[in-house]
């Protein structure tokens, strides 16, 4: 008869009870521990919410929730088994004590940075265009060379522009007012 329950709140997340409240299925994060290299899953917690509003309309949920209010009234505790207990007080006050869910069903597992030096990230290149650090760093070499290249012709051309001058000066000399000599 619980297993309708059991069932309904581990597929669903939450069950709802009707005229004792509703339980739900609460989520973890999952725990990182560094110095073992170790993830622990995320894990489930149950909670209780008395008296909600919400009616399930299920004639299971409402043949149970009958029965349990019956053994609260006679009892003042009902198993739920694999989800918890419920326990009515003197004073009408209904509390739930969950299970903890055992960890054999979240195995731990095992964590290891891994670093791949042939791996090439994706990087974008002008907010547009996306390539790779390969292409990236040939992209940049050859600029660097051609850049190169540009240098060295302009030192090549600025080298012949002055020895053309030296040759001029030494055959013609230097005139100061511009005046044509010669003549």
């Amino acid at each position: 008869m619980y297993k309708t329950i059991a069932s309904s709140l581990f597929l669903h997340k939450k069950c709802s009870i009707n005229g004792i409240g509703t339980l739900s299925m609460v989520p973890h994060s999952a725990l990182i521990d560094f110095l073992t290299n170790r993830i622990q899953a995320p894990t489930f917690r149950i909670e209780f919410i008395p008296n909600s509003n919400e009616i399930n309309l299920l004639s299971e949920f409402i043949e149970v929730s009958n029965f349990i209010k019956n053994k609260l009234e006679n009892d003042g505790s009902v198993l739920l088994d694999g989800i918890g207990t419920f326990t009515k007080f003197s004073n009408g006050k209904l509390d739930f004590y969950p299970i903890t869910i055992d960890p054999i069903f979240i195995p731990v597992i095992n964590a290891e940075k891994t670093i791949r030096e042939e791996s090439v990230p994706d990087i974008l290149k002008e907010d547009i265009q996306q390539t790779t650090v390969i292409e990236m760093d040939e992209y940049v070499n050859t600029n660097e060379t051609t850049f190169e290249r540009w240098k060295i012709s302009a030192i090549v051309l600025f080298s012949i522009s002055l020895l053309i001058i030296i040759i001029y000066i030494t055959q013609r000399g230097i005139n100061l007012f511009g005046n044509i000599s010669g003549f």
